[in-house]
């Protein structure tokens, strides 16, 4: 866990304190300019009906949350958005409309509440892996690298065979380690396996290595290359605006419209994937 004096010393990093606190859940700026107007770290949430009180733990100095909803009842503050494309599409949005106004540190994230844990069939898995901390994502430039990705899960295509990150699925199994792969590298992954029901073996079109070499890797002479992704199950990760701003607006433009058609499109199940 990370210590009081630890989460200060990241305080002391951020500037003013830009939201506070009130009633059951974060009181949202009116417009995203005054959410920007001092924060260091902007935190990008995909709501759908999920409970998003927690955010109040996180009313640190410097730290702005902006909400795309795509529930019914929208929380206050967020910004509705049309219920197509996954998380993704939400993430998709906000770097195409902002791009070139993105905050030094982006921290990408589903709006449930973070905690440890997958548990199959449940949609409020937290998804934080071993001893990870959703404050570890509000920490700009960890050991100097300009993005955080816990990868949690694998998978290679087209088998569809996946591996799972041990410290994600089991508690005695969680190491100290906040690294983006498990420091005991393999023996830190559970053991290959395969679920003709995973999305991952869809048939539905475009396939992942269509969607990923054209699209994603822009290598369309190479679509039957076979690929193997690690990847954040749950799609949560942190990118510096220089990451995001290495590759043009276009680039992400083509990706949303990719993700813009349907509320369950195939291509959000291979964006997650392909995240980095």
């Amino acid at each position: 866990m990370m210590s009081q004096g630890a989460r200060r010393a990241i305080a002391l990093l951020l500037s003013p304190l830009l939201v506070l606190p009130s009633g059951s859940a974060l009181i949202l700026p009116t417009t995203r300019k005054q959410c920007r107007a001092t924060a260091v770290v902007e935190v990008v949430l995909a709501h759908y009906r999920e409970d998003i009180s927690w955010t109040r733990e996180y009313a640190t100095p410097g730290v702005c949350f902006t909400i795309y909803s795509k529930g019914d009842q929208p929380p206050v503050g967020s910004f509705p958005l049309p219920n197509v494309g996954r998380e993704s599409h939400s993430f998709l949005h906000h770097i195409v409309h902002h791009y070139d106004t993105l905050a030094p540190w982006t921290v990408f994230s589903q709006a449930v509440r973070p905690s440890w844990g997958f548990h199959s069939g449940e949609s409020q898995s937290g998804h934080l892996s071993d001893n990870v901390e959703f404050w570890d994502y509000l920490r700009p430039y960890p050991n100097r690298e300009d993005s955080y990705f816990v990868f949690s899960a694998a998978s290679h295509f087209p088998s569809g065979l996946q591996a799972s990150r041990a410290g994600m699925l089991f508690k005695a199994l969680r190491s100290r380690s906040k690294s983006s792969c498990p420091k005991s590298g393999a023996d830190g992954w559970g053991e290959w396996w395969f679920d003709a029901a995973h999305p991952h073996v869809s048939a539905r079109k475009p396939s992942m290595l269509e969607f990923y070499h054209r699209f994603v890797a822009l290598d369309e002479k190479n679509t039957e290359q076979p690929i193997t992704l690690a990847f954040p199950q749950g799609a949560r990760f942190a990118a510096s605006r220089d990451r995001i701003q290495a590759r043009p607006r276009s680039y992400y433009v083509r990706l949303l419209h990719q993700l813009s058609h349907s509320s369950d499109p195939i291509e959000g199940f291979w964006m997650e994937a392909a995240w980095y």
